[in-house]
C-alpha cells in the first residue's frame, strides 16, 4: 500500500521553556497510538519544538486503511434468544447493526467474556488517510496536556498560548480542518525577527530545512549543541572553561529559535561574593551560564545567549551587563546586611515562619530536629551527637536572611557560609547545607557523618508529620514533596551503606510531635513506613532485582541497606538452578503452615522427624550468626544444607495427619523453622 509523509505544525505566541518538551511527548505518543488504532500506523514519527512552534513530522502514513473484518458483540446468547426464537434484544442488536436476526451468529467468551454471545461480523470498507487525519489532528492539538493551559481573547479552547497558525500536510496534499476560527494550510513562518515572512511548505521532509533557512532551528538537540560548543569556545577565550549546566542548557534551548550565546562580564568586587550566589543569580534570574578556571574558581565573566545574531553584539552584551550587575549589587548588599546578626540570633525568630498549620512553626521543627538528629546519628553509629545537635538548632536560620528570602534556592547553602563566617566547626558547617541533600533526582547526597544524621532526621520528620497528619500524596499530585523526601532518604542510606531500622526511627519522630502536642494519626509509623517501603521497591526494581525477591525481603526488613545487601544475596545465588531449588524447598516449609498457627512444645517422633530438627538445630546458631554479621549470602549456603532433611521429611511424613496431636507436633517443628527462615526473608512471597 502507498504511503506518505506529514507534517502538523502548531504555531504559537511563545510558549515557557518548561512546556514544550512534554507538549512534544504526548503529541509524538498520542498521534502514534491514534494512527495505530485507526489502522494506518505510520513507519516513523519524529517531533520538533521551539517557543513559538511544535512540530511532528511522520513517515510512511499509509494512503488508505485496508478492508478488514470486524466482531460486533451483541447480547449474551440466553438474553437474545428464548427457546430458539430472536428476543426483542437479539432483533434490536441486529437492527442497530444493519442486518437480519437470521444473520447474528454466536461465538464463544469474546474479548474475555465468559459464555456465549451473538455477534455480527461485517466487512469494513478501509477510509482515506486524508479523512481519517482530518478527525484525529483538530482533536490531537485541543488535547495536549499542557501544565497550565486558558482561553485567550474571545476564543472558545483552552491552549498554553494563543495559536498564531497551524500547518498540516499530507504528501502534498492540505489536510483541511478548523479550530477556534483558525484554518490549517501549507503555510508556515520564519524567525519573528530575521525571516518573519510566510512561506509555502511544498513537501514534508523539506520542512525542517525550509525552517533553518529561515534562522529556525527546530532540533532542540541541534539548539542544545550549537549554545554548548559556542558557549565553551568563548570560555576559553578568557581562559576559562563553561560551568555545565543540564538543566540551564534545557532551558536556553528551549527559550530560542536561534540561538547565539554571547561573553559578557562582571565587576570582580563580586567575587568575593560565596561562588554559589553569583551563579545562582545568573542561571536563575537571567539565565546566563557561569564561567570558571581549571580549579572550579569563578571567574568574572558569564554566557547569556540570545535568540538572534544581533547586528552589534556589544548592545547586547552591554544591557546583559547591566541587568546582572544591578542583581549582584543587591546579593552583595543582603550578604553584608545579613552578616551583621549571627545565625544563633536569629533562632528565636523561626518562631514566625509557619513549618504547616498541622504541624507548627519552624521553631518547633528546630526542637524535633535537636533531639531527632543526635538520636539518628548514635543509631547510626557515629560519634556526633553534640555536632548533629548544634547543626539542628542552626539549620533553619538562614531562612530569615535577606539573601534567602531573595533568593530561595541557597537556603543551606548560605546557612553554611554565615555558619562558618560565625566561626562554627566546619563538619556543623557542612551539615547545615547537607541537610536538605538531594535536592533533585541525580542530585549528591550528604557525606559528613553530622549532615547525614541530619538529613535522615530532616527527611524522617517531614515523612512523619505530612503522613501522620492525613496528608499523604494522592495520585500524581504531591504537594510537600513527600515522594522526594522517601527517596532522597532511601538513597542517603544506601549511598553511604549505612543501617537504620525505618520503624524505630519513625516511632522516635512520632514521640517528639507529641511531646509538642500535635496531633497524629494512630497508625502514622505503619503508614509511613509503609510508604517509603513502597518507595523503596521501586528503587531496588529499577536496580534489576526480581519483584518477588524485593517483596520477600521487605516483608522481612525495614532497612533500606539491609534490604538491598538481601535482596543482592538472593539474586546472586537465584542465578544457579540447583540453589533456586533450595528456595523452593524452603517455600514449601513456609506455605505449609496455617495461617496464624503458633507452634507448641513438642518432642520429634520418628527417623525423619529427628533428623529434621537434628540438622536444624545444627545450623541454627550458625545461620543466625551470619545473619547478624549481615553475611546473607553465607547464610542461605548454610540453609542449602537444611535441604536434604526437608525434602526427606516431607516425602516420608504426612504432615497434614488426620490425627490431631501428630499434626501439630510436625507443624510446630516447622514453624520452629519457618520463624528461623523468616528472619532472613519471606520465603513464601518467591515465585518459581
Amino acid at each position: 500500500m502507498k504511503a506518505k509523509g506529514l507534517v502538523l505544525e502548531i504555531g504559537t505566541e511563545e510558549l515557557p521553556a518548561s512546556f514544550i518538551e512534554p507538549a512534544l511527548k504526548f503529541l509524538k505518543e498520542s498521534f502514534t497510538e491514534k494512527l495505530r488504532e485507526s489502522f494506518l500506523t505510520p513507519s516513523s514519527v519524529e517531533v520538533f519544538g521551539t517557543p513559538r512552534r511544535l512540530i511532528l513530522l511522520a513517515d510512511g502514513v499509509p494512503e488508505k486503511q485496508p478492508d478488514r473484518e470486524e466482531l460486533f458483540i451483541g447480547p449474551s446468547y440466553r438474553a437474545a434468544f428464548k427457546d430458539g426464537k430472536p428476543t426483542k434484544a437479539a432483533e434490536g442488536f441486529a437492527r442497530s447493526k444493519g442486518v437480519s436476526v437470521e444473520e447474528l451468529i454466536v461465538v464463544e467468551n469474546p474479548k474475555g467474556r465468559k459464555g456465549q454471545y451473538v455477534a455480527v461480523k461485517k466487512l469494513i470498507k478501509g477510509r482515506p488517510a486524508t479523512e481519517v487525519l482530518k478527525e484525529i489532528l483538530p482533536r490531537l492539538i485541543t488535547s495536549i496536556p499542557f501544565k497550565k493551559s486558558m482561553r485567550w481573547g474571545n476564543k472558545k479552547i483552552r491552549f498554553a498560548r494563543p495559536i498564531r497558525w497551524i500547518l498540516a500536510l499530507y504528501g502534498n496534499e492540505t489536510i483541511e480542518f478548523e479550530i477556534d476560527g483558525i484554518r490549517s494550510s501549507d503555510t508556515s513562518f520564519g524567525h519573528r525577527f530575521l525571516s518573519p515572512e510566510p512561506f509555502t511548505v511544498e513537501n514534508p521532509f523539506d520542512f525542517i530545512i525550509a525552517l533553518e533557512e529561515r534562522f529556525v532551528v527546530a532540533d532542540i538537540e541541534k539548539r542544545k549543541a550549537i549554545i554548548l560548543d559556542r558557549a565553551k569556545d568563548l570560555a576559553g577565550t578568557v581562559g576559562g572553561r563553561l560551568l555545565e549546566d543540564e538543566e540551564l542548557l534545557n532551558e536556553t534551548a528551549n527559550l530560542t529559535e536561534f540561538p547565539y550565546p554571547i561573553l559578557g562580564s562582571f565587576e570582580e568586587e563580586f567575587l568575593s561574593l560565596p561562588k554559589e550566589v553569583p551563579i545562582t543569580v545568573m542561571k536563575e534570574h537571567q539565565k546566563f551560564f557561569s564561567v570558571v578556571d581549571e580549579e572550579g574558581n569563578l571567574k568574572n565573566y558569564f554566557i547569556g545567549v540570545s535568540n538572534i545574531k544581533p547586528p552589534d553584539e556589544t548592545v547586547v552584551r552591554l544591557g546583559y551587563e547591566k541587568v546582572l550587575r544591578a542583581r549582584l549589587k543587591d546579593a552583595l548588599f543582603f550578604f553584608n546586611e545579613d552578616r551583621k546578626k549571627r545565625l544563633e540570633e536569629r533562632v528565636p525568630q523561626l518562631e514566625g515562619i509557619v513549618f504547616h498549620e498541622k504541624l507548627g512553626n519552624m521553631l518547633q521543627k528546630t526542637v524535633r530536629l535537636e533531639s531527632l538528629a543526635p538520636f539518628i546519628c548514635e543509631k547510626l553509629g557515629f560519634n556526633k551527637k553534640e555536632e548533629s545537635t548544634r547543626a539542628a538548632y542552626l539549620c533553619k536560620a538562614d531562612l530569615l536572611t535577606e539573601m534567602v528570602n531573595e533568593f530561595p534556592e541557597l537556603q543551606g547553602i548560605m546557612g553554611k557560609y554565615y555558619a562558618l563566617l560565625d566561626g562554627e566547626k566546619e563538619e556543623v558547617a557542612l551539615a547545615i547545607e547537607e541537610h536538605y541533600l538531594p535536592r533533585f533526582s541525580g542530585d549528591r547526597v550528604a557525606q559528613t557523618q553530622t549532615g547525614i544524621a541530619l538529613s535522615v532526621a530532616e527527611k524522617v520528620d517531614n515523612l512523619t508529620g505530612f503522613i501522620g497528619a492525613g496528608l499523604k500524596p494522592t495520585g500524581s499530585a504531591d504537594p510537600f514533596a513527600l515522594r522526594r523526601n522517601a527517596l532522597g532518604l532511601i538513597q542517603t542510606l544506601i549511598e553511604n551503606r549505612l543501617f537504620l531500622g525505618l520503624t524505630e526511627a519513625i516511632e522516635r519522630a512520632r514521640e517528639l510531635y507529641q511531646e509538642q502536642e500535635v496531633e497524629l494519626s494512630p497508625e502514622t509509623v505503619a503508614e509511613t513506613v509503609s510508604f517509603i517501603k513502597e518507595r523503596l521497591k521501586g528503587v531496588l526494581r529499577e536496580k534489576g532485582f526480581k519483584a518477588d525477591t524485593v517483596e520477600a525481603v521487605l516483608s522481612v526488613v525495614d532497612d533500606p541497606y539491609d534490604g538491598l545487601l538481601r535482596a543482592e544475596a538472593v539474586e546472586e545465588l537465584r542465578v544457579n538452578p540447583e540453589f533456586e531449588e533450595v528456595l523452593i524447598t524452603m517455600r514449601r516449609v513456609v506455605n505449609i503452615i496455617p495461617e496464624g498457627f503458633k507452634a507448641k512444645p513438642f518432642t520429634p517422633e520418628g527417623e525423619y522427624e529427628e533428623r529434621l530438627l537434628e540438622e536444624f538445630n545444627r545450623l541454627k546458631e550458625e545461620i543466625s550468626g551470619k545473619i547478624s554479621q549481615k553475611d546473607y549470602k553465607g547464610a542461605l549456603i548454610l540453609i542449602k544444607e537444611l535441604k536434604p532433611a526437608v525434602d526427606a521429611f516431607f516425602d516420608n511424613v504426612m504432615v497434614m495427619d488426620k490425627d490431631e496431636e501428630v499434626r501439630s507436633r510436625r507443624l510446630s517443628l516447622l514453624k520452629t523453622i519457618a520463624d528461623e527462615l523468616n528472619k532472613l526473608l519471606d520465603f513464601s512471597k518467591l515465585v518459581f
